[in-house]
């Protein structure tokens, strides 16, 4: 990645760029989905962290670039259809065997570790909130958004949507997203970071990285949606509805 003023750019921005420096933003604690509307320079002071170490860091991910998947170039239509195809079956397929997974070292080491029956409760009405979340994607802002691209790209109008403007729904998916994002924050912190614990067992650990992917999948599917998809719906709407 070329050099470049990178303080005052959003972190949204910066990870559209290269998706490689989400690595980068979550080693420092830099919130690059829920909070990709500050600027680098504001992520930084938020998360106690050294912007010219941040700045370092980015610049010398190049070698990581090649390999980050360039989701800002891909198509709308395309973009949606990897947010449901990989994202939405990946948290219905993974998501309850991992929280059968959470209950099963709870059951084992919660005498120890009374931290995993938290985790327990909270990962259960993650998946829960979720399953809402997911639903009305499917059911109303994404039916909607694939007409709105259609219709563009044919250079034909289309109809207003039900519930007045695309950012109605809009709004409820981003506090959602903010919601969930706060949750995994807190988990991330009761699970120490992710490290596991010395008496941890191999159950254990797999556990802690099952986990920590999951929440950085979660992270992708905030950041695709709040920094790409969402401004490009409301820009659809703008140039289709009529």
């Amino acid at each position: 990645m070329d050099r470049k003023n990178y303080a005052q750019r959003s972190v949204g921005s910066i990870v559209n760029e290269s998706f490689a420096t989400a690595r980068i933003f979550k080693y420092f604690g830099i919130d690059f989905c829920c909070g990709g509307h500050l600027t680098l320079d504001e992520a930084c002071i938020n998360a106690n962290a050294d912007i010219d170490k941040v700045i370092d860091a980015i610049e010398g991910s190049s070698e990581q670039t090649a390999e980050a998947i360039p989701f800002d170039s891909w198509p709308t239509d395309l973009l949606i259809d990897y947010v449901l195809k990989i994202h939405h079956r990946n948290i219905r397929a993974k998501g309850p065997e991992l929280l059968e997974l959470i209950r099963k070292v709870a059951t084992h080491h919660a005498d120890r570790h009374p931290e995993l029956l938290q985790l327990a409760e909270f990962f259960e009405r993650s998946l829960d909130d979720l399953e809402s979340h997911l639903q009305k994607e499917e059911q109303v802002l994404f039916p909607y958004c694939y007409g709105l691209f259609e219709a563009n790209m044919q250079g034909e109008t289309y109809q207003k949507m039900h519930c007045g403007t695309v950012a109605n729904p809009i709004r409820v998916m981003l506090r959602e997203h903010h919601d969930e994002g706060t949750r995994y924050k807190f988990i991330r912190s009761l699970m120490h970071n992710f490290v596991a614990p010395e008496d941890a067992c191999a159950s254990y650990r797999l556990m802690l990285t099952d986990l920590e992917e999951f929440m950085d999948a979660l992270f992708e599917h905030i950041h695709i949606e709040n920094n790409i998809l969402f401004p490009r719906f409301v820009e659809l709407e703008t140039e289709t509805v009529r």
